[in-house]
């Protein structure tokens, strides 16, 4: 096994984070491009208004759905609050 200083897995923590970040900006950016080139066209027709969105395609509900997890994920229980449960656990 390596022995790899503080610096360096910080680094590495770090390097893995940017990669996971730009990965969620990159399929949020997706899913709103593509939101919006299939539904402009029903919404300009009157068929969907902003308060009813029955008419608007499951696959974008559990695409959203996906990307709420992974927000949470990437935002709420980040690596920092990782590190603090486990020295936590490590305390008991």
């Amino acid at each position: 096994m390596e022995n790899l200083t503080k610096q360096e897995i910080d680094y590495d923590l770090a390097k893995e984070r940017v990669r996971q970040l730009k990965r969620f900006y990159t399929s949020l950016f997706l899913y709103i491009i593509v939101f919006l080139i299939s539904t402009f066209p029903k919404f300009y027709l009157g068929e969907i208004t902003f308060i009813k969105f029955k008419n608007v395609s499951v696959i974008f509900w559990i695409w959203g759905a996906f990307l709420t997890v992974k927000a949470a994920k990437l935002f709420i229980f980040d690596a920092t609050w990782e590190k603090r449960m486990i020295e936590k656990e490590l305390k008991n």
